[in-house]
């Protein structure tokens, strides 16, 4: 206003002179305001504009550690020291049919070797589980090979190796799964959480499928509701929670989901982690349409569903630590649903526990022990969910341009995703049944890549599917059957997938 007067004061003519002196006022008092901030530097909070379609700098194809197979552990058909006669609280009677309501639990990772970030990605067969092999993940290398489970908190490259790899073999958390088979190192940058997980190995054999959340690393930020709406439309959130936003992005931790037939609602497994009380989980997990007879077992918490449930659904919720919970199957748990005394709130499992429970709780690991590290790791074992290979174990492909029409199935991919600034970061192994298929493999996608980089037609189009910055980041290691991946994910794509996503998976499970 006081602008407005000064110019309308001024004689006719003027008016340029007021504005004049105006815009140099301004400029003079911008440029105090940047002089003080610079020479503050400690004393300013920078602020940054995060391109949103600039993916972040790809990272390169990490190392593997080799895989070193272990005999299958057989898991006991009945308890021998579970001498408490059968209570109500114990296994439910079977029931005939399950319900074919499709994934309930996607992908699977294998361990790493950094407390940083990393994921590989491994495909499963869907209705007949391949070969599963193992991962040389986690711990230190001078870790007891014995030790089995994999941690994705190890510290590092052994020194001299020069690849990132331990000099040591560590058998990784794939040494517990059956029909495993030894692999070699993979030559490649030190090796960070989640890139050479294998999730399969931490529940009962004929998993083909395993998906590890970590809501703690998604908590305020976009992503953490994103994720949730992923699970909204799945069986297992409608049969827990309900028709509500359960809002489990604020209340679990960490949510791990498995399954031996993805398309079989009833089969999947759930394992969760949070901090929440006894009473607020209960709380949550309160469902009018299924309710829980809670009860102290010999396993810790026991719940017991009844209500509207699948049909053949015997799954049964199971807390043997006061951190942790299950939804399992009962055949799973032997030993452990035996009526016991003890307070709900507190009481935990004291029973032999068995092998793959027993491991469970260090499955976090596989994502890293530090506050930075993959949200995301998955491990299939076969095809990749909802692929149909042919018989001739390949994947077809219409001719494109590309110069690719089929590729070789794996036999088990893992992948993780890490959050960053700019985006995402992904990173993951793949397992072959042979050299020559991985060879193939690597040889293809290079070429294709080389293509799409070169061709502005081509570049276009795969932009348009918001996969252009993650295919010019890729890049590849091989050694033998087993291939190391990594590339990156801009904010605007990552967007794009998982909301194609959500609504593939509300179309596929029929939820609105």
């Amino acid at each position: 206003m006081a602008t407005r007067m000064l110019i309308e004061r001024l004689p006719t003519g003027a008016s340029w002179l007021s504005r004049g002196l105006v815009a140099s006022v301004v400029v003079h008092v911008i440029g105090v305001i940047v002089m003080v901030w610079l020479l503050k530097p400690d004393e300013h909070h920078e602020v940054e504009l995060v391109d949103i379609e600039l993916a972040p700098p790809p990272p390169k194809a990490e190392a593997l550690p080799a895989e070193v197979a272990k005999p299958p552990e057989q898991e006991p058909k009945g308890s021998a020291d579970d001498t408490t006669p059968a209570s109500t609280t114990d296994t439910p009677d079977k029931t005939e049919g399950s319900i074919d309501a499709g994934v309930d639990a996607p992908v699977d990772a294998k361990p790493a070797r950094d407390a940083s970030v990393d994921a590989p990605i491994d495909a499963a067969p869907d209705a007949e589980p391949m070969v599963a092999m193992t991962d040389g993940g986690g711990g230190d290398a001078t870790e007891q090979v014995a030790l089995g489970s994999g941690s994705g908190s190890g510290a590092g490259s052994a020194e001299g190796s020069g690849s990132g790899v331990p000099a040591a073999v560590a058998l990784g958390s794939g040494s517990g799964a059956p029909g495993m088979d030894d692999q070699p190192q993979v030559e490649g940058a030190p090796t960070t959480a989640g890139t050479a997980a294998n999730l399969l190995a931490y529940f009962p054999p004929g998993h083909v499928v395993t998906a590890l959340v970590r809501f703690d690393r998604l908590r305020g930020t976009e992503w953490a509701a994103i994720t949730e709406q992923l699970f909204r439309p799945m069986p297992d959130y409608h049969a827990l929670f309900g028709d509500r936003d359960a809002g489990i992005n604020a209340k679990l931790d960490l949510l791990v989901i498995s399954s031996p037939r993805p398309r079989d609602a009833t089969a999947t497994t759930l394992v969760m982690h949070t901090q929440q009380s006894r009473s607020a989980v209960r709380d949550l997990l309160a469902n009018p349409n299924a309710p829980i007879a809670w009860s102290a077992s010999k396993g810790g918490l026991f719940g017991k569903r009844s209500g509207k449930m699948f049909p053949g659904d015997r799954r049964v919720l199971l807390s043997p630590w006061k951190t942790w919970y299950l939804l399992a199957q009962p055949d799973d748990l032997v030993g452990l649903t035996g009526a016991a005394t003890g307070n709900l709130d507190s009481i935990e499992t004291k029973a032999k526990l068995p092998a793959w429970l027993s491991t469970i709780r260090t499955i976090e690991k596989e994502s890293g022990d530090d506050k930075r590290g993959p949200a995301l790791v998955v491990t299939l074992g076969g095809p990749v969910v909802g692929s149909a290979p042919s018989k001739s174990g390949r994947y077809k492909f219409p001719e494109v341009g590309l110069g690719v029409t089929s590729l070789p199935v794996p036999q088990r991919v893992s992948f993780a995703m890490e959050l960053v600034k700019q985006g995402w970061l992904l990173r993951g192994n793949i397992v072959f049944a042979t050299d020559a298929d991985a060879t193939e493999f690597v040889q293809t996608v290079q070429d294709a890549q080389q293509r799409i980089v070169d061709s502005h037609v081509l570049s276009a189009l795969v932009a348009r599917q918001h996969a252009l910055n993650t295919i010019k980041g890729l890049s590849l290691a091989r050694t033998g059957a087993r291939v190391s991946y990594a590339t990156s994910l801009s904010i605007s794509d990552a967007r794009a997938v998982l909301a194609a996503a959500a609504a593939t998976l509300g179309d596929y499970f029929g939820q609105p």
